[in-house]
């Protein structure tokens, strides 16, 4: 995989697991020779100077380029792990481009306009005689206006990388836990790393505090903010759902092109959308519901 990314602006990063490699004086036992050789001929930098596993560096951040990476730093430990957490700098250009799309705010539409607009329209008047691809397309020209005329347009907004739970508090408390762990680090008094213990506990129960609290928020108001409630429930989801692969009836083919999937969809409904007669309906039958089973039969 090194000699693949050479020559290429690459970042490297993981628990490589070579404890008899020694990236101060550039030397290896036989366990890492090939790995730190290989290294070498790829001419990636390794910028972890620090343990991260008892007296071992056996997480590395290698670069291909020296002046990539600044600012290695351990900010603790993730739950039961025994490894550091890195976290560390990355010198780059990026250009993040402003958000020129537009989205739809519901939240500010003329619903009483849409409402007037609607119920105008004469919809068996609109659809009669249309099949199911025609009344599709009259119902969504439909929408279209609607949209133009009574739902602002805003910018869309880009995601922000922090969790929807996470409140000030439990921010603060998560940076002073890793202020922590860099100050036993450095110094290895005992006393540190017991600031440290008791603070990492105080960051698992605000953390479990501010998730419980915010679903219950969400579930509360999900009447009134749907969207926040189901947009939380997606993101918990290990299987996303999503349409096909489809199976063509007529070819027997598997399709997984999301053009043609529409289209044999398309297709079947077509087939099976019934057009009523309006004007020949069968008299409706009010009677007495039975009282029994022997009266049904």
């Amino acid at each position: 995989m090194l000699m693949k990314v050479s020559g290429k602006n690459t970042i490297i990063m993981g628990d490589f697991n070579y404890p008899d490699i020694s990236w101060f004086d550039g030397s290896s036992g036989s366990h890492g020779s090939d790995f730190f050789n290989v290294s070498q001929d790829c001419f990636l930098s390794q910028h972890v100077r620090f343990p991260t596993r008892k007296h071992n560096i056996l997480d590395l951040v290698l670069s291909s380029d020296p002046n990539a990476v600044d600012t290695v730093e351990s900010i603790g430990k993730l739950g039961a792990s025994d490894h550091d957490i890195l976290a560390f700098e990355v010198s780059c250009s990026v250009n993040i481009p402003h958000s020129v799309e537009l989205v739809p705010s519901f939240s500010k539409a003329n619903l009483d306009g849409i409402s007037e607009f609607l119920n105008e329209i004469n919809w068996l008047e609109m659809l009669d005689g249309l099949n199911a691809v025609d009344s599709w397309r009259g119902f969504r020209d439909v929408v279209d206006q609607v949209m133009k005329v009574y739902v602002p347009w805003k910018r869309r907004r880009y995601k922000n990388n922090r969790p929807s739970w996470m409140t000030r508090e439990v921010f603060l408390a998560v940076k002073r836990k890793g202020h922590l762990w860099r100050l036993y680090r450095s110094s290895g008094d005992s006393f540190d790393l017991d600031q440290f213990k008791a603070q990492q506990k105080l960051v698992q129960r605000l953390v479990s505090g501010a998730k419980l609290e915010f679903e219950r928020q969400i579930a509360s108001n999900i009447k009134d903010n749907p969207r926040a409630f189901f947009s939380y429930v997606r993101g918990k989801q290990k299987v996303k759902d999503s349409v096909g692969p489809l199976l063509d009836s007529d070819s027997g083919n598997t399709i997984n092109d999301s053009q043609e999937m529409s289209r044999v969809l398309n297709s079947y409904f077509s087939s099976v959308f019934t057009q009523e007669n309006l004007d020949n309906f069968d008299d409706l039958v009010v009677g007495v519901p039975p009282n029994s089973i022997e009266d049904m039969v």
